[in-house]
């Protein structure tokens, strides 16, 4: 296994394939400041839960409760599933002939997306460039957030991304070896 920065790898199979893994552990306190807000907001929504269905309110009282607990709801899945990314998630691409397939695993739970290799063009595999100073960069850079890909190439009219939360450097060398292993497996 060859190694991109410290959350890639890679490697060419001697089955005429070639596997990229893209890691997306975080720092073990970041880890763990999620858990906390995991069991924080779970507690909220305890106490939402606990008032909405045994507490003496009324009708009005009722209704928004419940309309908090639905927001409430949707974001306890965003953060769990945020936490189970960070902690068990891996990007796995895989290139061959026919196909260039990505995963993003969750505890090996995920779907694979595959794309004919033959048809997409080698120009536009790219690493994006953002301002670094932008809301848009610092805000797809937490640790809170999935985040976007750092990674894209076009497959008909459609962009695919890929390489959560890469940083500049190791987005850059992990676009000019998807390059290169692209040219190596496309026919001419």
């Amino acid at each position: 296994m060859k190694t991109i920065g410290d959350r890639i790898s890679y490697k060419h199979h001697p089955q005429k394939y070639t596997t990229f893994v893209i890691s997306t552990k975080i720092e073990r306190w970041k880890e763990t400041l999620l858990l906390t807000w995991i069991i924080a907001w779970t507690f909220c929504g305890a106490v939402f839960l606990y008032f909405l269905l045994l507490g003496d309110l009324g009708k009005e009282e009722k209704l928004v409760l419940f309309v908090l607990a639905v927001f409430w709801l949707y974001f306890e899945y965003r953060i769990v599933r945020v936490f189970l990314w960070r902690k068990y998630g891996v990007e796995y691409i895989k290139i061959d002939e026919d196909k260039f397939t990505i995963k993003k695993s969750i505890l090996g739970y995920g779907k694979a997306k595959s794309y004919l290799t033959q048809q997409i063009d080698i120009n536009k595999v790219e690493s994006l460039k953002q301002n670094p100073k932008s809301f848009a960069k610092v805000m797809n850079d937490s640790f809170w957030v999935m985040g976007e890909g750092a990674v894209r190439f076009s497959d008909k009219d459609d962009f695919i991304y890929f390489g959560h939360q890469l940083e500049a450097e190791d987005s850059e060398k992990l676009a000019k070896a998807i390059k290169s292993t692209l040219k190596k497996y496309k026919r001419h």
